[in-house]
Parts: C-alpha cells; sequence; structure tokens
C-alpha cells in the first residue's frame, strides 16, 4: 500500500488517525529507489539447457553477444547490417531501453523459438541480475544456438536464454544506475549557505541561484533521489519553515564505486534472508 501526503508530518497524523480512529497499526517504510542495472562492457558466450526425467525432455542452446546501448539512439540508424552483420531484424524497447538483435542464419535457431528467446531475456532483465533491479541499455544479439527435433520447444528457449542473460550480464562489467532530480529550492537569501552545504553532503551538484524578490531566492541542483527521501524535513529545519522545494526526474546517472558495492551487498544480504 502506498501512503501519499503533502509532507512528512502530514503522513504521521495520518497514521496516528488510523491507530486513534480505526485501531490500525501499520508498518511504514521509506519507498523504494527505482535503481536499475546496465553493463559497461561487451561478452559472448553460450548456454546450453539440457533437461531428461523420463519421456520427452527439454534442450535449447543459444549464443549470445551482449553490449551496452548507448543513450540517445536512433534505432532505424543504428541498427543497420553494417555495423550488425548478418542482420534479419531488430525488435527496440524503449521502456526498457533494450535491443533485441536477430542474426540468426542457417536455422540454428529455428524462427518459431525466436520469440520465446527473446522472451526469456525480458523477464530476466525485469527481474534483474546482480540486485534485483530492472536491466536497461543492453543490446543483445542472437547469433547462433541449437535444438533437438523432439526435445526442445519454447519452455526450452525461454530458459536458455535467461540463463545464458544471467551468465553474461555479470562478465560484462555491470554497473548500477541511480535516478537524478532536479531541484529547485526556495530560501531565505540568508539561508543559502546552509542549503548549499547540506547539498554537497547529498552529492548534490549546484546549477545556479535566481534572486526572486529581496528576501528571497531560488537554488537550481541536481542531486540522486536517494538521498533526498527525507529532504522536506532538512529544508523546513535549516529554514526555520521558511523554505519550499520542488523536484523532478531529470536522468539516470551511473553511481560512485562505494554505492554500487553498498546496493549489491543489501540485495545479497536481503536474498540471504529471505531463503531462510
Amino acid at each position: 500500500m502506498v501512503m501519499e501526503g503533502m509532507s512528512e508530518l502530514h503522513l504521521r497524523l495520518i497514521e496516528k488517525r488510523l491507530h486513534d480512529r480505526e485501531k490500525v497499526d501499520i508498518v511504514t517504510h521509506e519507498p523504494k529507489v527505482p535503481y536499475r542495472e546496465t553493463i559497461t562492457g561487451q561478452v559472448e558466450g553460450s548456454y546450453r539447457h539440457k533437461k531428461q526425467s523420463g519421456g520427452s525432455g527439454q534442450f535449447a542452446e543459444v549464443h549470445f553477444r551482449l553490449s551496452a546501448l548507448p543513450d540517445d539512439v536512433e534505432p532505424d540508424e543504428y541498427f543497420t547490417k553494417d555495423r550488425f552483420p548478418h542482420l534479419r531484424e531488430y525488435h527496440f524497447d524503449e521502456n526498457l531501453k533494450f535491443c533485441f538483435v536477430d542474426r540468426i542464419s542457417g536455422g540454428s535457431v529455428p524462427n518459431q523459438f525466436i520469440p520465446a528467446v527473446e522472451k526469456g531475456l525480458r523477464e530476466q532483465m525485469r527481474r534483474g541480475v546482480i540486485a534485483g533491479y530492472q536491466v536497461q541499455n543492453v543490446i543483445v544479439e542472437l547469433f547462433f544456438g541449437n535444438f533437438h527435433s523432439v526435445d526442445s520447444n519454447e519452455t526450452a528457449f525461454r530458459t536458455a536464454a535467461a540463463h545464458c542473460f544471467r551468465d553474461l550480464f555479470v562478465q560484462a562489467q555491470p554497473a548500477i544506475l541511480e535516478p537524478m532530480v532536479s531541484l529547485e529550492i526556495t530560501v531565505p537569501g540568508n539561508r543559502i549557505g546552509d542549503i548549499t552545504s547540506d547539498l554537497n553532503t547529498r552529492r548534490g551538484q549546484m546549477e545556479g541561484v535566481e534572486e526572486i524578490s529581496s528576501d528571497f531566492r531560488t537554488i537550481r541542483a541536481k542531486a540522486p533521489l536517494a538521498n533526498l527521501m527525507t529532504y522536506a524535513r532538512t529544508v523546513s529545519s535549516l529554514t526555520g519553515g521558511q523554505g519550499s522545494f520542488t523536484m523532478d526526474f531529470s536522468s539516470y546517472e551511473f553511481v560512485p564505486p562505494n554505492t554500487h558495492a553498498a546496493i549489491v551487498a543489501a540485495a545479497a544480504n536481503g536474498s540471504k534472508r529471505t531463503s531462510r
């Protein structure tokens, strides 16, 4: 359940009202930051899925090349046979920022199983690999494979694709992306130093200051969303209740190495607790 309010105080009042009037106690936590996973390198590899348990089994083999998808790509201009030899077709997903490139020749993966390969990739990308966050900015080229006339089916190829993607992703210099937001913070002029000092501790990037009256200034900045989850409380405290701010999503950027390690470690610890 998502609880929304005008401020942190407003949320606390809602929580208290639920307790006092409805006799309902709730456990709250900060919203999850929508990090993203991506890669910075290029790698090739394969995976063979083979399962036999009486009767017909499962068999599928896929060969992929993974590479980073540049920002602001124009698909029709980028995905050409000059850049991708033996290109048959490509599917570009704007929401996932992902491109699946079909380079199969000679029928090593039958046409009827190629959609299952792509489906397996998409399912794994939504689950994430190194920290459980959705993957984006990746190109996957299917350039070879193998099948069995009896044991190959869509499930086998979907499974093989997911396993192959997972294995190659960790070899392709994986990285974590974090959402950055644009801030406009309106504060009394004599509080600018306090606000900018605080922004520095939040990895904020100053972009300018505008005078809007003799007493107030608007600070424009960019900062990681993860460091602003309780920012309303800070602005109120630093300005004696006179400050206000707005923020809008700006872009995804690479997290620093220490933050990357902390996010991956937290995901690993969460998985261990869940499996117990």
